[in-house]
């Protein structure tokens, strides 16, 4: 005599998988997503740090070196900042929108990139006697605050974050394009540790300024200790 046999799994079995596949998922999602977050992060950084460095390459074959450039040291002046960065980056750059100078936005002038990229622009340098925020006497320094969330206020918001959306480029004087706080000089350790802007979980979210430069000196990538 023949007989039927059924194939088809049990509620408890189907039960079971789904349960097991639940639980997989809840442990290497999470992870998968993390990864590639940061790949994006990565990559707007270094397609970021690219342009702006192609658009004073352009600059430097039309104006010569910067230091030969009309810096006027002296002159920490709004109208000084919208002529220099109208003459020597917007013109190089794939610009969107110019917002223009805005003293809410702690002096800034800013434009947004075709990528959707916002860019704050301040000068920055030596300060009368060294005081710890006090006014420029002399500019050193084009400092960029790269945003890709688009935020266009204060620098030290408390919803801004060093380490995943937000970071500093500067065009110095000498050394030329360079995130904030890089030293060639300095160790690993540095980036981590070292200061009131390093990268690391101890330190608020807006203050993590060298994490930018900490992913630049581990060769463009996130490492496991990195304060994600």
């Amino acid at each position: 005599m023949k007989t039927n046999k059924s194939n088809a799994f049990t509620l408890s079995e189907v039960l079971i998988t789904l349960g097991i596949i639940g639980v997989i998922a809840s442990l290497t999602i999470p992870g998968i997503v993390a990864k590639h977050q940061k790949s994006v992060h990565v990559n707007r950084m270094k397609q970021t740090y690219t342009i702006l460095s192609n658009a004073f390459l352009m600059a430097q074959q039309e104006y010569g070196e910067p230091k030969g450039w009309e810096w006027d040291t002296k002159n920490v002046s709004e109208e000084n900042l919208i002529r220099f960065v109208e003459k020597y980056v917007i013109p190089y750059l794939s610009v969107s929108s110019k917002e223009g100078y805005h003293e809410a936005w702690e002096g800034s002038y800013v434009c947004r990139l075709k990528n959707g990229t916002t860019l704050l622009f301040q000068f920055d340098g030596y300060n009368k006697d060294q005081i710890p925020n006090g006014p420029i006497t002399d500019i050193t320094t084009l400092r960029i605050l790269v945003s890709h969330k688009n935020k266009t206020s204060s620098f030290s918001e408390k919803y801004r974050d060093y380490s995943r959306s937000d970071y500093y480029i500067n065009y110095n004087l000498t050394n030329g394009l360079e995130f904030s706080g890089y030293d060639a000089g300095k160790s690993r350790e540095y980036y981590l540790k070292e200061g009131k802007y390093a990268c690391n979980k101890n330190i608020e979210k807006n203050k993590r300024i060298h994490c930018a430069a900490l992913i630049y000196y581990d060769g463009w990538q996130i490492k496991d200790d990195y304060p994600w």
